[in-house]
């Protein structure tokens, strides 16, 4: 029975990792940000009530809770399956379980037209190409908030260069 039981863990530690791969390819790996920079996220967003916010790669979700406490819709698109399932229950087991959901989903196929807010920590030379996407999609004044990389083309509207964050207008 036991080594049935690695066979099982080795497998599950293989599918994660692969996904773990598959996201630094498509936009970036898992790297939770730090509190203060997360604090700095939601700050900079200027979240008012019955927003929808999307975090594109939300990873274990901080960005969703911090967002529904500002009493915030809060959508994960995460492409990873092990962190969408720990944020989903993390939210079941929340005050928040209304106004948080993660989807499995890719960011580069799915619409997000319906935020308000969006919260992005992708690689650098991925921001370009995001760039094209969120003018595409989003409404005229919705704002793109960045943990490190900044956008070539958008123009920076608030910041935080302590902590490397940074909000643009789609215009």
């Amino acid at each position: 029975m036991l080594p049935y039981l690695f066979l099982i863990l080795q497998i599950l530690f293989a599918v994660f990792f692969f996904y773990l791969c598959i996201a630094f390819i498509t936009g970036a790996p898992f790297v939770p940000s730090t509190d203060p920079v997360s604090r700095t996220m939601i700050q900079l967003a200027h979240i008012k009530k019955g927003m929808t916010v999307y975090d594109l790669g939300s990873g274990n979700g901080k960005l969703l809770f911090l967002a529904a406490e500002k009493d915030a819709v809060a959508i994960g698109l995460e492409i990873n399956p092990f962190l969408v399932l720990l944020s989903n229950l993390r939210a079941y087991v929340s005050p928040y379980r209304e106004r948080i959901k993660t989807y499995w989903k890719n960011l580069w196929k799915t619409d997000v037209r319906g935020a308000n807010i969006v919260f992005v920590y992708l690689l650098p030379w991925k921001m370009d190409r995001l760039e094209r996407k969120l003018k595409k999609e989003l409404k005229k004044g919705s704002l793109v908030v960045s943990n490190s990389f900044i956008f070539p083309n958008l123009t920076c509207v608030r910041k935080d260069e302590k902590n490397h964050v940074y909000a643009f207008r789609i215009s």
